[in-house]
């Protein structure tokens, strides 16, 4: 679990810096959606397929891994999307 934790922190500081930077780089665009939605799509996929690939507990593994990391994402975008206004007065 300490390494969920430890994951969910580091993408969210990532995706946030991400999208502050993009936000303060062009903030008449919404590039700054990008990284979440990229972040959330590729676990997503990668989900799915180790749906097919992998059996037994691994896969509540990955389900947890793939909660974490969209929340993780979800809120990265919603904290540099903040801050990079905050940046960008």
């Amino acid at each position: 679990m300490k390494y969920f934790l430890v994951i969910f922190i580091s993408i969210t500081i990532f995706v946030s810096v991400l999208a502050a930077y993009l936000i303060k780089k062009n903030p008449t665009k919404k590039h700054h959606v990008l990284p979440g939605a990229i972040l959330t799509v590729v676990s997503f996929i990668l989900a799915i397929t180790s749906l097919f690939t992998t059996d037994g507990w691994s896969i509540m593994g990955y389900f947890f891994l793939l909660v974490f990391v969209s929340v993780s994402s979800f809120i990265g975008t919603i904290l540099g999307k903040e801050f990079g206004r905050r940046l960008g007065k």
